[in-house]
């Protein structure tokens, strides 16, 4: 099967855009999963273990044989895996099914920079209402348990034309996307979140303004903030106004990393090795681990992080 390459493209260019608005940011990943803050906006929780997430463009990366103990080994219990409508369902539920028996989540994926554009929109409703379809005629331990969109519309001319028009769209694509997810499921709705956000101001539908960060995860179960850097230090700064907007909203947050080639210099954690990886993301998980929404890490992405070395 044809890897999706325009989507790691698509997110290069992205961040080639914005580090003319902001430095470059990220996170960083650990080896074994730490227990998750007990306490959410004063509200004593029972100890969780750590989420620890990885996405799969590639769908085809289910099917090889050693992918379940690959993602054991490295402690992954959430996957958002892309949607591939071409494979049968039968393809989905089987690795869903196994993936569940060993503690591991799985979200669908999917997602393009232009679908908030009124012409490309309809693709995101179809994207809901296969997830839901395919849910509603499989076993329970074969469904899907989130539905997980990443829409970089910064990546579009559109957008360095008319950034506001561009970024009402995304914020009405965003909103579309949730109504439509919990209209009829139960299904819990992430989206992936650049960590430059908060340098927009935008109404907050209650007569005030808020930040475009603040915005997003209040609609949101959850938010992965994309914090592509690779130094400890970094990542922490890169997320320290989404992290306190994440606790007064009380929304669980992932903070990412990137293992892809991007050839950004201290965008990525490409070819430095698993040891400066996991040693910068235990650094950074002591420096935000008094937030509440501090919820885990993200590996970006599963083909690349398979590739890193020692």
């Amino acid at each position: 099967m044809k890897k999706i390459r325009w989507l790691k493209r698509s997110r290069r260019t992205g961040k080639i855009i914005l580090s003319c608005i902001v430095a470059f940011q990220a996170l960083a990943f650990l080896p074994s999963p730490l227990p998750s803050k007990l306490q959410l906006m004063g509200v004593v929780q029972a100890a969780e273990p750590m989420v620890v997430s990885t996405w799969m463009w590639n769908p085809y990366a289910i099917d090889e044989g050693n992918t379940l103990e690959m993602l054991t080994e490295r402690r992954v219990n959430r996957v958002y895996l892309f949607i591939d409508t071409d494979y049968p369902e039968s393809y989905y539920s089987r690795f869903i099914r196994e993936a569940k028996a060993r503690g591991i989540a799985v979200h669908a994926l999917s997602g393009a920079p232009n679908w908030v554009l009124p012409e490309h929109n309809k693709k995101m409703y179809d994207f809901i209402y296969w997830v839901k379809q395919y849910n509603s005629r499989v076993q329970p331990d074969e469904r899907f348990a989130g539905i997980h969109l990443d829409v970089e519309p910064y990546v579009l001319p559109e957008w360095r034309n008319d950034p506001d028009a561009v970024m009402g769209l995304w914020m009405d694509t965003v909103s579309g996307f949730r109504e439509e997810v919990k209209s009829d499921s139960d299904l819990t709705v992430g989206m992936d979140m650049p960590v430059w956000l908060e340098h927009f101001q935008v109404r907050d539908g209650y007569g005030g303004r808020t930040t475009l960060s603040d915005w997003f995860l209040r609609r949101m179960d959850q938010v992965t903030l994309m914090a592509y850097v690779d130094n400890a230090d970094g990542i922490e700064e890169s997320v320290r106004t989404e992290l306190i907007e994440a606790d007064q909203a009380g929304v669980p947050v992932l903070v990412a990393i990137d293992t892809v080639d991007s050839g950004e210099a201290g965008g990525s954690f490409y070819g430095k090795g698993q040891a400066a990886m996991s040693g910068e993301l235990g650094s950074m998980i002591s420096k935000v681990s008094g937030h509440a929404s501090f919820r885990g890490y993200s590996i970006h992405d599963w083909d690349s992080w398979l590739k890193l070395g020692e």
